[in-house]
C-alpha cells in the first residue's frame, strides 16, 4: 500500500484493493497590496502583506475501487459542515504550516442504479488557508503552579522541541497508530514518558523520541 497523502479523515492511498486518489491538484497563492489614488496620476501601490493560499484539487469516487463513495462523501461534507481546519498532507509532510478550511464543495453522483446506490460521485474541492490565532503565554505565579501541581499529579520527563519541519503526533506508540496532528519546527512540548523509542506527551499523544527530528531538555 502507498499513502501519498490526506486531508483530515480522508487518506488517500493506492493499493492492489482500494484506491483513493486526487488529480488536479492546484496551489493559489496571492498578496495583498492596497491602491492610492493620485490625482492626475496613476494610482500607487502600497505592499500589505501576504494573502491567503487556496488549494483546489479533484477526487474520483468509485466504488469498483474498493471504497464507499457515499462514505467517503460523507467525510468531506462532515468536515465542511463543522468547519474544520486540517493540513492538506502530501508524502509524509503538511503541504504548508498552515491548515485550511473547506471553502467549496461540488459533487456530481454518477451510476445510480435503480435501488438508489451510488456507484460513483465526482468531486471538486476548494480548500482556503487557516492561520490559526496564536494564544499569548500567560506568565506563570506562584498560586497557578501550585495549581498545576494540585491538578497534575504526573512529572514530566523534560521538554522536547522540535528540530526539523514536522513530526506525526500519534494515538499510540508505534507507526501504525492513527495520526493526531503534527508538531511543527521550534514547537516546544511537555515530555511525561520515554518507551520503546516513543514520547508520552499526555493525553493519548505519542511522538517518536529519535534524536533526527527533535531534542529533549530534562527537568
Amino acid at each position: 500500500m502507498a499513502t501519498i497523502g490526506s486531508f483530515g479523515d480522508v487518506i488517500f492511498e493506492v493499493s492492489t484493493d482500494k484506491i483513493l486518489t486526487f488529480n488536479d491538484l492546484e496551489k493559489k497563492s496571492s498578496t495583498k497590496w492596497n491602491e492610492h489614488s493620485i490625482a492626475g496620476n496613476k494610482a500607487k501601490l502600497e505592499f500589505d502583506g501576504p494573502g491567503l493560499t487556496d488549494l483546489s484539487y479533484n477526487i474520483l469516487l468509485r466504488a469498483e475501487f474498493g471504497i464507499n463513495p457515499m462514505k467517503e462523501m460523507a467525510k468531506l461534507n462532515k468536515m465542511n459542515d463543522r468547519g474544520e481546519a486540517h493540513h492538506f498532507i502530501l508524502g509524509q509532510k503538511p503541504i504548508m504550516t498552515n491548515k485550511f478550511v473547506i471553502a467549496d464543495i461540488t459533487e456530481k453522483l454518477r451510476n445510480i442504479d435503480q435501488n438508489g446506490n451510488v456507484f460513483t460521485i465526482e468531486v471538486s474541492v476548494s480548500l482556503k488557508e487557516y492561520v490559526e490565532s496564536r494564544t499569548p503565554v500567560k506568565k506563570t505565579t506562584t498560586n497557578s503552579k501550585q495549581t498545576n501541581a494540585a491538578g497534575n499529579s504526573k512529572k514530566s520527563l523534560g521538554a522536547m522541541t522540535i528540530t526539523v519541519k514536522s513530526v506525526h503526533i500519534r494515538n499510540g506508540p508505534g507507526v501504525n497508530y492513527k495520526v493526531l496532528g503534527y508538531a511543527m519546527k521550534n514547537d516546544k512540548l511537555t515530555v511525561y514518558e520515554e518507551k520503546n523509542g516513543w514520547y508520552s506527551l499526555g493525553g493519548g499523544k505519542y511522538i517518536t523520541s529519535n534524536k533526527s527530528y527533535s531534542t529533549l531538555k530534562k527537568g
